[in-house]
């Protein structure tokens, strides 16, 4: 139906609203909300509200700040959202090796070219929305061999707001195990401090 392919902005008795405006919503719970920034929102401090529809009450108000960019690979209780091709974790029990593929899964990387994107709907599959050129390292950015190869980084076709990234980490790479990842892209860096920083283990 025409609803159904529409975003939602009501879901489980919740509105969210920024700047006055409501906001798509993915899902909602007792203890989150996942709600999508539209694209053409412009970079700066927003007030965003959360509206309980059944108590006709504002349960919770806060001020955000909104970039172009802002890379981060998804972290979850398993760890880092980055893969080998067989669809394994890549963790301390399964470490990278030279030369092997990854996907990573990330948010953030900004704009995309290619595919129109709709904010609240799944992103496009033809033709793909492709980010901006991404630099990715695994350990010291400092360091040369801590490069790793992009193939493809863009939103996941079939999937709202979700990044793949497609990589290779090439031969000459070093090893080493808990290297900090790192993402860069429009000149913003993934965070690389604090307890969600993605580790993997490189041999």
């Amino acid at each position: 139906s025409l609803h159904d392919a529409l975003p939602i902005s009501v879901l489980g008795g919740t509105c969210v609203t920024l700047n006055g405006s409501p906001l798509s919503l993915l899902a909602t719970s007792d203890a989150q909300i996942n709600a999508q920034l539209p694209w053409t929102l412009a970079a700066g401090h927003y007030p965003l509200v959360v509206h309980s529809i059944a108590n006709q009450a504002v349960s919770g108000t806060a001020t955000i700040t909104v970039a172009r960019y802002a890379p981060a690979v998804f972290v979850d209780s398993g760890g880092p959202a980055i893969f080998h091709q067989d669809g394994t974790r890549l963790d301390q029990s399964h470490p990278g090796v030279r030369d092997e593929p990854l996907t990573i899964y990330a948010a953030g990387l900004g704009p995309t070219t290619g595919g129109t994107v709709v904010v609240g709907m799944p992103s496009p599959s033809n033709p793909l929305a492709v980010t901006g050129k991404l630099q990715i390292y695994f350990g010291n950015p400092a360091i040369s061999d801590s490069g790793v190869i992009v193939d493809w980084s863009g939103l996941q076709p079939g999937t709202i707001g979700v990044y793949q990234i497609n990589c290779r980490i090439p031969g000459t790479h070093l090893s080493g195990n808990a290297l900090p990842v790192t993402l860069r892209i429009g000149g913003a860096s993934s965070p690389v401090t604090g307890a969600n920083v993605p580790l993997v283990w490189v041999h």
